[in-house]
């Protein structure tokens, strides 16, 4: 009886599917499957402020914020952290000049004006002067003016090597679209399991990367790691199944098997 209740409901909103109260219900639901999925880039309420905190006991050593943008994200690592030395990537010139006035000066943080990638080289950059934050190099269809840039990239793992770096406590990642591709670049550190802890967003642009969250899941399982979802009280480890292919986001940390203490630090389960 409930079956068919509810597919006759079904029935009659696809019918009516243009009527106010049908849209408005359809929009509301929209926002409430965002909430629930954490649809939320505000570092202090969306989990990122409280996994640098749970962090910071574990007193790690090198961090890397690959994609640094005006440098919000990088502010707050550089002050939990007491002991870190920060490199913060930005690879548009424009956004690194901003980056730099806001970070300059401070002994634990080297600023890098370059992006991340699985080969050096030069890329074309969308950079987006209303939006620095929306800068990529896919062809994703924000409804601002961008401008063309060249842009220099490298290989983490060897631009760390050269830096003297061989160990990493947490790698950030926010490069619209070429997550992928920072991570390849960083394929002997994470085959050494010299990286403990990965942050990274998937979101809408994956589309167009073609990068799923599947893909995530299979690349970090090769190396030894567990993924998770980043919520406001913490993570959530779990399997993937494809109902999380929703593209909703935005963030997930992926983390060394065989470290269970930050693995149970960054737990939902131990609470906010």
């Amino acid at each position: 009886m409930k079956q068919a209740l509810l597919q006759a409901v079904g029935r009659w909103v696809a019918r009516h599917r243009h009527a106010w109260l049908v849209r408005r219900a359809a929009g509301l639901s929209r926002h409430i499957l965002d909430w629930q999925a954490n649809l939320d880039y505000e570092l202090d309420s969306n989990g990122e402020a409280l996994v640098l905190r749970r962090l910071a006991p574990f007193e790690p050593r090198v961090i890397v914020d690959a994609g640094a943008n005006v440098g919000d994200w990088s502010l707050a690592a550089h002050a939990c952290c007491a002991q870190a030395q920060l490199h913060a990537f930005e690879i548009s010139p424009p956004t690194f000049e901003t980056l730099r006035s806001r970070l300059a000066g401070r002994a634990r943080v080297q600023l890098h004006n370059l992006g991340l990638s699985d080969a050096p080289g030069e890329v074309t950059l969308h950079h987006y002067d209303q939006a620095p934050a929306l800068t990529t190099v896919t062809d994703y269809p924000h409804p601002y003016a961008s401008q063309a840039l060249r842009a220099r990239v490298v290989r983490g793992d060897d631009f760390l090597e050269q830096l003297g770096v061989s160990h990493v406590d947490l790698l950030k990642i926010d490069v619209e679209g070429m997550e992928d591709k920072v991570l390849r670049g960083f394929e002997r550190l994470l085959r050494e399991r010299a990286v403990d802890l990965v942050q990274f967003e998937y979101g809408r642009v994956n589309i167009i990367s073609h990068f799923l969250l599947s893909d995530f899941h299979a690349l970090f399982q090769s190396y030894g790691y567990r993924v998770g979802k980043l919520y406001p009280d913490g993570v959530e480890w779990r399997a993937y199944t494809l109902a999380d292919e929703d593209f909703r986001g935005p963030n997930y940390l992926a983390c060394r098997e065989d470290r269970s203490d930050l693995l149970q630090a960054l737990s939902c389960a131990r609470g906010a």
